[in-house]
């Protein structure tokens, strides 16, 4: 599917419920069929189930399906039922036979409306079991066969006359066609089969029937299936975009913390595992351009517990205009966990956050989320540098799809609340709204794709450069920049769908989805070499301009603009620096580092006025007085001598360029000298003689 396509479904503010009607005498008895008892195949159907529900539809489990069915057969009320799930339940197709009540119901004059996989080729049972009735299921309940074509073809399917008069927009891709025989073509594939069409059972009818549509996995266009279920009235199409989705782009990125390195850890992790031994082979097709291209395995290999790397890293996601990093986190005390420790004290010009990945491979129990979780914001939302939406702190889930796991996920965020710990949680494949305030998909093996939930739900955008995941032994995805630049300006036009822009990945070095600098290597088992294709900051500097300069993060609590003043005690703090009065922070020695991101809305010399003052921490009977650096994106800029145990303003003029920039103080002391450095403010202004 298409971003455009797939906007059409929108998701913000309701444009309205009501129906203008061809027919005014028409009224649909309208419902959609959805039970998580049953089994379905290709398709979840949650987000559909859930836009029917706000579309005024009823929701019938199997055994309601039943009682409906038979009520409609009896009374011949106009009526027309979803399934929002690919199995028919054995309620209503008790057998493969035409006797059955779902095809009563159709000789009846009743609707059904089916997407996904082939109409009646399992019988669904309560216990989430189902029995195979092949292709031949359609040719006893319907009366033909709903998969008479070659399958998987994977045209791009065109809309017949009778498709686009009810009411088709969105194409897709066949998978499992028909033959055209007997049936109302609404979408032929490349060879004229049906991909979409409708099989009447009332003599003379021409809008009821069995429609079926979007013969491949996934769900459909919601707007699509809309107009297709109460055609031949036309209703008005839903959009459900909300005030947030249209305000904030939030820019994002997966982050992995999990690489090591012997020279900084004391051994290799990640990079080496079953028959990889670096640094001559790692398991990636990829090498990282640390510090830069030249070929270095043994230093490129990096280590994300190295002070140097994240701020390498720090500056490479202000340049790309990135907002929040997401990293990926295991559990409290894991090496992601103290690599997490480091990078978000250390890498100012973005905002951190956690990827819980537990609940992919488990099933953690609301209480083990509640100790989790709680630790996290206890021991990284005091570092000012953990991320938070509409004032609560702001978790990603992995794998968070089904009522299980939203059940579990509900309860613990109660737990949370009820404790004073807030939480954000943007749940992958979740089935929204609650718990969920917000939802993604992480799925890197396509260049691009969108979430699509109700207004009370915000949406997520992703992009991917590709995917080569290490043994196999070609890509899924190519890494293309084309590819990726084309899908990033598609996602930037149509921001006002989404709330968070998300990256998939900064450096997921092993499935080969990083946009971080690096090149291809030749998987030579004796010794990788260069391939020849080094991208380096090519993928970065694709978003940037439309990141650094059009995107923004509306929403209170991120990156201040200039003119600022940056107050100490709303800076980031690296490990050692402590509290000096209700205000001020204390640095005790060189190599601890405190500051902040800031946006530079045009190029100008900018005036930085850092007040401070030195402190003697022991007595000595020679005093030299301490120094401070200032750094910008982790260069000195200026260097002062503080000579005064008072406050005192220390001012100089740095030429920026318009952008993303981090400003920081370091203590640099004399030899032999006891001093700190307390720091009440940096104010950050333009320079008006200029």
């Amino acid at each position: 599917m298409t971003l455009p396509a797939l906007l059409a479904i929108g998701l913000a503010v309701l444009v309205s419920a009501s129906a203008s009607y061809a027919d005014p005498n028409l009224i649909w008895d309208r419902a959609a069929c959805w039970d998580v008892r049953y089994p379905t195949c290709w398709t979840q159907g949650r987000s559909l189930r859930d836009a029917f529900e706000f579309a005024g539809y009823k929701i019938l489990d199997a055994d309601q399906l039943k009682t409906w069915m038979d009520a409609r057969i009896s009374d011949g009320v106009p009526s027309v039922v979803v399934f929002c799930q690919d199995i028919a339940p054995d309620t209503v197709v008790e057998s493969a036979s035409s006797a059955c009540t779902l095809r009563r119901y159709l000789d009846a004059g009743g609707k059904i409306v089916w997407y996904a996989d082939i109409p009646m080729y399992y019988q669904g049972h309560v216990d989430a079991t189902r029995t195979n009735y092949g292709a031949n299921g359609s040719i006893d309940v319907l009366g033909f066969s709903a998969a008479g074509a070659p399958w998987d073809s994977e045209d791009e399917v065109a809309f017949t006359a009778d498709g686009v008069d009810w009411g088709l927009t969105e194409t897709w891709r066949s998978k499992r066609p028909t033959s055209r025989s007997g049936l109302r073509v609404l979408a032929r594939d490349a060879s004229g089969n049906a991909a979409a069409w409708v099989k009447h059972y009332v003599s003379g009818d021409s809008y009821r029937g069995f429609a079926r549509l979007f013969d491949r996995s996934g769900e459909p266009n919601f707007n699509d299936v809309l107009r297709v279920a109460e055609y031949p009235n036309v209703p008005e199409p839903f959009v459900f975009d909300n005030q947030a989705e249209g305000e904030d782009d939030i820019i994002g990125v997966f982050y992995y913390p999990w690489y090591r390195n012997p020279a900084v850890s004391g051994y290799w992790k990640h990079w080496k595992s079953g028959s990889y031994s670096p640094p001559a082979t790692w398991s990636a097709y990829y090498l990282p351009s640390y510090p830069d291209s030249t070929w270095n395995p043994s230093v490129q290999l990096y280590d994300c517990s190295d002070t140097q790397l994240l701020r390498w890293q720090d500056r490479a996601m202000a340049r790309a205009g990135i907002d929040i990093a997401i990293a990926s986190w295991w559990g409290i005390d894991g090496y992601e966990d103290a690599a997490f420790a480091k990078a978000i004290r250390t890498c100012k010009s973005v905002q951190w956050c956690i990827y819980y990945e537990p609940e992919g491979y488990g099933d953690p129990s609301p209480q083990k989320i509640y100790n989790d979780i709680k630790y996290v914001i206890d021991n990284y939302g005091p570092t000012r540098n953990y991320a938070k939406i509409d004032g609560k702190w702001l978790v990603f889930v992995y794998v968070a799809g089904g009522e299980e796991a939203g059940n579990r996920w509900h309860n613990a965020k109660a737990m949370l609340a009820s404790d004073g710990y807030d939480v954000y949680l943007n749940g992958d494949k979740a089935a929204a709204p609650d718990p969920w305030d917000s939802v993604h998909s992480y799925r890197p093996v396509v260049y691009q794709g969108l979430t699509d939930t109700l207004p009370n739900v915000d949406d997520s955008a992703w992009i991917a450069p590709g995917f080569w995941k290490v043994p196999e032994e070609t890509p899924r995805l190519e890494h293309s920049l084309s590819e990726f630049t084309s899908a990033w300006n598609n996602i930037v036009a149509n921001r006002d769908s989404y709330r968070f822009i998300l990256i998939e990945t900064w450096n997921e070095w092993h499935e080969g989805t990083q946009i971080e600098p690096g090149q291809e290597i030749v998987p030579d088992p004796n010794g990788y070499y260069p391939a020849g294709y080094d991208y380096g900051y090519d993928f970065i500097d694709a978003i940037a301009p439309a990141a650094v300069n059009e995107l923004r993060w509306r929403s209170s609590g991120h990156r201040r603009v200039v003119p600022v003043r940056l107050e100490a005690e709303e800076m980031v703090w690296e490990e050692g620096a402590s509290a000096e009065g209700p205000s001020e922070c204390r640095i005790p020695e060189e190599g601890i580092r405190i500051g902040s991101s800031i946006f530079v809305p045009s190029p100008s010399d900018v005036i930085f006025t850092v007040r401070a003052k030195a402190v003697l921490n022991r007595v000595e009977r020679l005093l030299r007085w301490p120094e401070f650096v200032l750094y910008l994106d982790d260069t000195p800029a200026a260097q002062r001598q503080v000579e005064s145990s008072t406050y005192q303003d220390y001012s100089d003029v740095v030429s920026l360029s318009k952008g993303i920039h981090k400003v920081e103080v370091e203590l640099d002391e004399p030899s032999g000298s006891y001093w700190d450095l307390v720091v009440d403010f940096i104010d950050v202004n333009a320079n008006e003689e200029n």
